[in-house]
């Protein structure tokens, strides 16, 4: 039998009572603290919501600073900031214009002295046309808020009030008087015609405030610190009475409670209490029991939230992937949207958004910008000769280098820091654009070019070969050559054509009469559109000789255009001028038609003519252009080997599969393949063993070399060697001198084709010359004048 536990009373008489009292008392103090925070953050709110609202009304009431802002009338806005200073809590005020450039400050004589931070710093996170109240942490220079908590702990730290000025007056103009001002005053306010002038800042010192919160607040605690003590000493004396009778069943409690107790009590007393103590034993006995149980319950908790744990914080990982994925996603769309994707500059649309609002920048404060316009004279040749992907590095490379060189040139222009980083944009193609703002001299913007050629003329390795670019730079000033962005554009193109159209020049500087220039550009570029719609060109076919034979193996048909003002047009002009619109599609579709029916025509008049060559440029040879070439010769009736196709390096160097199955479709058909202007480019030979080839033509340029030094013979006598290795004809274009054809003829070139033997001609002329052995008596005389 267990021993049972004899418990009396030991505890303090006043224990209870005590700690009721002390419990209600702190309560009310603690209320009475809430209380008096809550009033004196109230309080301070309140004044700081009328200061700042008098201020406005204060701005309201003076529409006049618009004008005074307009005219940087210090005098009058000096005395209007006296006004806005009558607030004891004011310590200074200022007014800046629409630039954010301070005009005047006032210091309100008895107030601490504040030193105002930058505007900028105070309005980069406001919209230009929000009010702002702000304040900023004195040790750290971080944003805070103005509440009273930030005046309590931060006393030294002034609240900045801006207010922007608004009018409805076009403060672009310049000679604004003060009737105009006044005349836009009686006009109805209109949200969309309304411009900002300037601001008007207050520094409010919260230390002022703070003291008269705190007053406040102190007011409110001294009331409830009175008002606790009293309920405290009414609470002591009532539960005294109260909880006498009780405090050593309590202490039993407490005992209980604390686990000190474990065997059943004992306790001397009533019938009442002998009960409560039956009730204790029962107690003890239920919290042996459930503190076994509470043991494993509490394991069992444990498990179950360290899994719950554990899954919250999958979900977490899964939740932060999925916010990082959305902000990828709208940093890529953004990218895209106004970034060129090769070479990762501001492209036309962004470039147009930040040039248009530079303009209007400075419009106002009468700075000077330049617009550069650059565009690279061979890169079509390079595209062509080593493909796409070549192309696409050099366009890296050149943003590259412009990107560099525009930070190298901080020395000679000034530039504006606007967040935007749009120095250097792409237009698109080989068109770049580089800004310069706020130059100290237009003259500047001329060394910077001069930088930016040197630059880019140095050679580069693309694909294992060193190049040397040539750029054409245009450049135009605003607002002298332009007000806008497409004016200023225009005018920065024209310089750039100007520049490319002039014999050793890069750069153009924008002259007033280079304007006509460019109406004529886009005048002749209109009356090609014409001309290729009215069927207003022409043929001429260049005949090609064997010198064996003295006949006419062939024609190569070349375009002519005879303008009805300018007279002809030389072929490169017209080729170029093409190319720009991009007519050469439609113009290679012209010509394929009119050089097949010129066959047909010569068949039924009776005249032979073996061959017709015509040339295709990289961007015409297309799965298109290969079914157009059956089709017309299916119209027209000829025999296909009577077609002969002058295929650019450009078509070579693509290498792919779908190349070489169209020419092997062509040759299959009969066409007969050559490749023009061979070794021009920069493709590699090794095509000539992979691609169906008939015969490959030497450029004249290899023949002007070839005079000039044993290193340009030797080549041409090798490429000839390499052809007939290959069992490919060899056809010398560009033969226009007797030494040429001896050098051709004597190396075994029998195929020639230039002015020596005859121009280009209209198809009637060429008629007789296709007689056979037409000029035989003309090879049989160079014969015989050979060295």
């Amino acid at each position: 039998m267990r021993q049972a536990s004899r418990i009396t009373g030991g505890a303090s008489s006043l224990s209870i009572s005590a700690r009721f009292s002390l419990l209600i008392a702190l309560a009310i103090v603690l209320m009475g603290i809430v209380s008096g925070l809550t009033t004196a953050s109230r309080d301070y709110s309140t004044q700081l919501s009328v200061v700042t609202g008098r201020v406005e009304s204060e701005l309201l009431s003076h529409p006049d600073l618009q004008f005074a802002i307009y005219g940087a009338d210090t005098q009058r806005l000096k005395t209007r900031l006296d006004e806005f200073l009558r607030e004891d809590s004011s310590a200074s005020a200022q007014v800046y214009n629409g630039q954010g450039k301070m005009l005047v400050s006032a210091q309100r004589p008895d107030a601490t002295a504040f030193t105002p931070a930058a505007f900028n710093l105070i309005r980069r996170s406001l919209l230009p046309g929000d009010p702002g109240l702000l304040s900023f942490d004195s040790s750290t220079g971080t944003p805070q808020e103005t509440g009273f908590s930030s005046a309590l702990f931060d006393p030294d730290a002034p609240i900045y009030q801006t207010l922007p000025v608004f009018t409805e007056v076009n403060t672009g103009k310049t000679g604004l008087s003060a009737t105009d001002f006044a005349i836009a005053m009686t006009m109805k306010p209109s949200s969309s015609s309304q411009r900002i002038i300037g601001y008007v800042q207050v520094l409010w010192d919260p230390s002022v405030l703070r003291s008269k919160a705190i007053a406040a607040g102190t007011r409110v605690l001294m009331i409830n610190v009175v008002f606790a003590l009293m309920c405290g000493a009414i609470a002591w004396a009532f539960t005294y009475r109260v909880t006498r009778p009780l405090r050593e069943l309590a202490n039993i409690a407490d005992s209980i409670a604390s686990g000190q107790v474990k065997e059943p009590i004992k306790v001397q007393g009533s019938g009442e209490i002998q009960e409560i103590a039956r009730l204790f034993n029962s107690v003890i006995e239920g919290l042996s029991d459930s503190k076994k149980v509470h043991e494993v319950d509490k394991r069992l908790l444990s498990l179950k939230v360290e899994e719950r744990s554990s899954q919250l914080s999958e979900r977490n990982v899964e939740l932060n992937k999925v916010v990082e994925e959305a902000n990828e996603a709208k940093n890529r769309a953004h990218h895209l949207a106004n970034y060129d994707n090769l070479t990762s500059l501001p492209n036309r649309r962004l470039l147009t958004e930040q040039l248009d609002l530079l303009l209007k920048l400075n419009q106002r404060s009468g700075h000077t910008l330049a617009l550069l316009f650059i565009d690279l004279d061979d890169f079509k040749r390079v595209n062509d000769s080593l493909g796409i992907g070549a192309g696409d590095q050099l366009l890296v490379e050149v943003a590259r280098r412009l990107s560099h060189a525009v930070r190298d040139s901080d020395s000679v222009g000034r530039y504006a820091s606007s967040n935007t980083e749009i120095d250097v944009a792409r237009l698109g193609g080989d068109e770049f654009t580089v800004i310069l703002n706020q130059l100290d001299t237009a003259g500047s913007a001329q060394l910077v070019a001069q930088r930016l050629v040197q630059k880019l003329t140095a050679p580069l390795a693309i694909q294992g070969r060193d190049l040397v670019l040539h750029p054409s730079l245009g450049i135009a000033i605003a607002p002298n050559d332009g007000k806008d962005v497409e004016s200023l554009l225009k005018a920065a193109s024209i310089a750039k054509f100007h520049a490319k159209q002039t014999d050793g020049a890069r750069i153009g500087i924008y002259q007033s009469n280079m304007a006509q220039e460019g109406e004529d550009r886009l005048r002749l570029e209109s009356d090609l559109r014409k001309a290729v719609k009215s069927n207003a060109l022409s043929l001429h076919y260049q005949p090609q000789i064997d010198t064996h034979s003295g006949s006419v193996l062939g024609a190569e048909a070349l375009l002519r255009w005879e303008h009805p003002e300018l007279g002809s047009i030389p072929p490169e002009k017209l080729i170029t001028l093409a190319e720009d619109i991009g007519l050469m599609g439609q113009l290679g579709d012209w010509v394929l038609v009119q050089a097949c029916q010129q066959l047909r025509s010569f068949e039924d008049e009776g005249i032979k003519l073996a061959k017709v060559a015509i040339n295709v440029s990289a961007e015409q040879f297309t799965p298109t252009f290969i079914q157009r070439v059956g089709v017309v010769i299916d119209e027209t009736g000829i025999d296909p080997r009577q077609l002969e196709l002058g295929l650019t390096e450009a078509v070579m160097s693509s290498n792919d599969p779908e190349t070489i199955a169209s020419l092997a479709l062509l040759k299959a058909s009969g066409v007969y393949l050559s490749v023009d202007d061979f070794g021009t480019g920069y493709s590699p030979i090794n095509y000539l063993a992979q691609y169906p080839l008939d015969e490959i033509k030497i450029d004249r340029s290899f023949l002007i070399d070839a005079e000039k030094s044993d290193n340009g013979a030797n080549l041409v006598i090798a490429i000839i060697a390499m052809a007939k290795s290959m069992e490919l004809r060899v056809l010398a274009s560009g033969v226009e001198t007797e030494s040429q054809f001896h050098f051709l003829t004597r190396n075994g070139a029998s195929l020639i084709q230039g002015y020596l033997f005859s121009k280009p001609v209209p198809a009637e002329e060429l008629k007789p010359m296709l007689a056979p052995w037409h000029f035989v008596d003309r090879v049989q005389k160079l014969a015989d004048s050979a060295p």
